[in-house]
C-alpha cells in the first residue's frame, strides 16, 4: 500500500475552529463586502457598522452559534417557511452524543434547523459534515468552520481516498466517543435530487474503518440515529429538475462556476412552506440481525436498509406529496389527504415550474420533443417518491407512523 498522503489522526485542516481561532476568522470575515451583503438580507435594518460590531463582540464558538447563526436561521425561517415543527426531540438525551444520519434536501438548512432546535432546548449542538466542493469562497469556509462544520474532502483521487476516508472515520469516532459531541452527516454525498432518500453503503463502511471491534460493536459505539427533514416545498426543486432533465435528455449535466453557492442562496431564501424535523429510533434491532451474517457487505446492506426504512417511516408527508402521487399515477388514492383547493394550487405550482423550465430550454440546448412532459414527470416524481417509499414499507408489513405535527 502506498504511503499515506496525510496524517489520519491530524484533524487540524478539517475540524471546526476552536475558540482561540475564532478571532482571526472573524477579522477576515468582516473585511469581506459579501458578508455585509448577506447579513443585510437577514437584518435589513442594520447598518454596516452595527453588523461589524455584532461580529466583533463574539468571543466563543458557542456564542457565534447562539448570537449569529441561530438568530439568522430564525429570521430565514420566519421569512421563508410557514412554520417548523420538531418531532421526537424528547428522545435526544442532553448528555449523550449521537451520529445523526440524515436525508439531505438543502445544503445549509437541513442541519441548521436541527441545531437551532437543539439550542432552543439547551441541548449541545452538533458538528456538521460539509463537502469542500461547497467551500470555494474563503468567506463561506470561514463561516462554516466558525459554525461547528467539519470539512469532507471531495476532490481526492481514488488512491488517496482510502486515507481521507480513514481520517474522516477517525474524526467522527473521536468526536462522538471522546469529545462527547454529536455529529450531523448526510446519508449520501450530495442532496437527494429526486426525493428518493437512500443511504450510501460506502458511508457506513467509512464509519467502520476506525474501529478495531466487530462491525456491529464499532457502529453501535457511534450511537447512530436516523433523522429526517421534510419540506412542504423544496426551494431548489426547479434547479434539481433542470439537472435531472439534462441527464435524461442529453446524458450529462455540468455544473457552472458558482452554481453550488447559488444553490445555497436559493435554499436559504426560497419558499419552503411547512418544515418538519423528526428523529428516528436507534438501530439495535439491525445490529442484532447483522450478528447472524458473516459477509461484511451483507451486514452493511442490512444496516443501510434499516436506516432507509426508518427514514421513510418518519418522513412527514404533506398534502403536496399525496397530490403528486395521484397526479403522477392518474389515481385518487389519497383524495382524503388533501382538499380540492390544495390540489389546484399544487397543479398551478407545477405548471408554473414547467413553464419556467420551457422558457430556458432553448438557451440550454435541450431538445423540444416531450420536454414539458418530462419536466412535469420529474417534478411530480420528486414530490411523490416519499409516498412511494411509504407504500413500499406498508407492503413489507412495516407500519409507517406519521409524526405528530406541532408548532
Amino acid at each position: 500500500m502506498q504511503e499515506s498522503p496525510i496524517d489520519v489522526h491530524d484533524f487540524s485542516a478539517m475540524r471546526p475552529y476552536t475558540d482561540d481561532e475564532l478571532r482571526a476568522a472573524i477579522q477576515r470575515m468582516i473585511a469581506e463586502p459579501l458578508l455585509i451583503k448577506m447579513m443585510k438580507w437577514v437584518y435589513p435594518g442594520l447598518r454596516k457598522a452595527e453588523i461589524i460590531q455584532m461580529f466583533e463582540e463574539i468571543q466563543r464558538v458557542q456564542q457565534f452559534q447562539e448570537e449569529i447563526s441561530a438568530p439568522a436561521v430564525n429570521v430565514i425561517t420566519q421569512m421563508t417557511t410557514s412554520g417548523v415543527s420538531f418531532t421526537n426531540e424528547s428522545s435526544i438525551e442532553p448528555d449523550q452524543a449521537y451520529l445523526f444520519v440524515s436525508n439531505h434536501r438543502d445544503i445549509i438548512l437541513d442541519s441548521a434547523l436541527l441545531n437551532v432546535s437543539l439550542i432552543e432546548r439547551n441541548i449541545p449542538t452538533t458538528e456538521i459534515a460539509i463537502g469542500d466542493n461547497l467551500l470555494k469562497l474563503p468567506l463561506v469556509r470561514d463561516i462554516v468552520r466558525c459554525n461547528k462544520n467539519f470539512i469532507v474532502s471531495r476532490d481526492v483521487n481514488a488512491k488517496e481516498m482510502f486515507y481521507y476516508s480513514l481520517r474522516m472515520s477517525n474524526y467522527i469516532r473521536h468526536t462522538i466517543t471522546e469529545k462527547n459531541t454529536s455529529i450531523w452527516i448526510a446519508q449520501r454525498e450530495g442532496r437527494s435530487k429526486d426525493g428518493d432518500d437512500r443511504t450510501a453503503t460506502g458511508l457506513l463502511k467509512m464509519f467502520t474503518m476506525s474501529s478495531e471491534d466487530g462491525i456491529e460493536d464499532g457502529l453501535s459505539q457511534l450511537n447512530i440515529r436516523p433523522m429526517c427533514v421534510s419540506y412542504e416545498f423544496d426551494p431548489c426543486d426547479l434547479l434539481k429538475t433542470n439537472e435531472l432533465l439534462h441527464i435524461k435528455l442529453i446524458g450529462k449535466y455540468e455544473k457552472k462556476p458558482g452554481e453550488d453557492f447559488h444553490s445555497m442562496v436559493t435554499g436559504l431564501t426560497g419558499h419552503k412552506g411547512r418544515v418538519n424535523i423528526t428523529v428516528g429510533k436507534d438501530l439495535e434491532d439491525a445490529y442484532q440481525r447483522m450478528r447472524s451474517i458473516t459477509n461484511k457487505n451483507e451486514k452493511i446492506k442490512v444496516l443501510s436498509e434499516a436506516i432507509d426504512d426508518e427514514m421513510h417511516r418518519i418522513f412527514n408527508l404533506w398534502p403536496n406529496n399525496y397530490i403528486a402521487f395521484d397526479l403522477l399515477h392518474g389515481t385518487r388514492d389519497y383524495k382524503e389527504k388533501y382538499s380540492n383547493i390544495q390540489r389546484i394550487a399544487f397543479v398551478n405550482y407545477i405548471r408554473g415550474h414547467v413553464l419556467k423550465l420551457a422558457l430556458s430550454r432553448k438557451r440550454q440546448g435541450l431538445p423540444a420533443e416531450n420536454f414539458n412532459t418530462y419536466a412535469r414527470e420529474i417534478l411530480l416524481q420528486m414530490y411523490a417518491n416519499p409516498v412511494i417509499n411509504m407504500r413500499n414499507l406498508e407492503s413489507e408489513n412495516i407500519s409507517p407512523i406519521q409524526p405528530a405535527e406541532h408548532a
